[in-house]
């Protein structure tokens, strides 16, 4: 049956009214591949019980997710390109991204499962080299192709923090303290299953996420609207939390986590989309400053997940500030941009 007939007759059994862009937000969640349903290696090393009682801790999101992979197992896209066809810069770019992406998966491990793996700090070591040497490749790379900059900034970004994460680990693992291991981890994980995606993008192998820049553009602005004015679709649920400054310490750190790993997610769905459907050369500079505050949004979770990781409350209300402030100047620039 057709998605939206589906859809329609569902609301109408329940004799309910859709809000305007309803159907289309759904569509959007459920064929976006959202990262934490990525089938991914994850470093090898597997969920912890922890792990999963977090997941259990945002429901909705979680719902979301399991339906979305049920649709993406049935509905598998096309396969996606990034821009520039066959430019020889854009084709030795991708080769370099292939070549670390390879290195760092040949590096993984079955370790860090438990706190009581002793050879947890052992496989981290051997796994860091890797990623620095990834950051240290793509810092040298000076002619990175215009239509790649905003993502290769995030990824830069990311693996310096999968890093930060796994010392992070490694740290609580010997002080004996196992929700701080287990919340370090968790952010190990999220780290890998956010790489995976953005690596295929970038080489052009990921299913599309919107079919034209209209879409994906649409798509984008009507999350980052359900958002901020708190009216959210259950993608928008992480999003629409952090913007009501939910306590994100102590026992609730691991609770703000998963918020923040799920707005994470939503971002780079965005980015992906964007990158994907490069903007018409009319509207080059709008999409380019919706992209930038699109980032500043994603570094902001990245900021909050580190102090989160240290337990400073300060830097966490701070990392949270700027997300929301992040979040409404793409809003911003999404109502700028109009109707393509």
């Amino acid at each position: 049956m057709d998605e939206q007939i589906l859809f329609d007759r569902f609301h109408e059994a329940l004799e309910m009214e859709p809000r305007p862009g309803a159907y289309e937000r759904m569509r959007f969640a459920m064929t976006n591949r959202p990262i934490a349903l990525k089938g991914r290696p994850a470093f090898r090393m597997r969920w912890s019980k922890m792990g999963l009682r977090i997941a259990a801790g945002v429901t909705a999101a979680v719902i979301v997710i399991a339906v979305a992979a049920a649709f993406i197992a049935a509905h598998r896209g096309p396969v996606g390109s990034a821009p520039a066809g066959q430019d020889p810069n854009v084709k030795a770019y991708r080769d370099m991204i292939a070549s670390d992406y390879n290195a760092m998966a040949s590096a993984t491990s079955s370790h860090c499962a438990t706190i009581q793996d002793t050879g947890c700090e052992a496989a981290l070591n051997a796994f860091i080299p890797g990623l620095r040497k990834w950051v240290g490749d793509l810092d040298s790379y000076r002619t990175t192709p215009s239509g790649y900059v905003v993502v290769d900034g995030q990824l830069r970004r990311h693996l310096n923090q999968a890093i930060a994460d796994m010392n992070a680990a490694a740290a609580f693992q010997k002080a004996g303290n196992a929700i701080g291991f287990n919340l370090a981890m968790n952010a190990v994980l999220y780290e890998r299953a956010w790489v995976d995606p953005t690596m295929f993008a970038i080489v052009g192998s990921y299913p599309r996420v919107a079919a034209t820049y209209h879409d994906a553009f649409g798509l984008t602005k009507q999350s980052l609207a359900a958002c901020v004015n708190s009216t959210p679709a259950p993608a928008d649920l992480a999003c629409t939390a952090l913007l009501a400054r939910q306590v994100c310490v102590g026992s609730d750190a691991q609770i703000c986590e998963s918020y923040v790993q799920n707005a994470g997610t939503q971002i780079q769905a965005f980015l992906i989309a964007l990158l994907q459907n490069p903007a018409p050369s009319s509207l080059a500079t709008k999409d380019a400053q919706l992209q930038a505050d699109l980032a500043k949004a994603d570094t902001a979770l990245l900021a909050t997940t580190d102090a989160l990781l240290h337990a400073d409350a300060a830097k966490v209300a701070a990392g949270d500030m700027s997300y929301s402030d992040a979040i409404s100047s793409a809003d911003g620039d999404a109502v700028a941009i109009g109707n393509p």
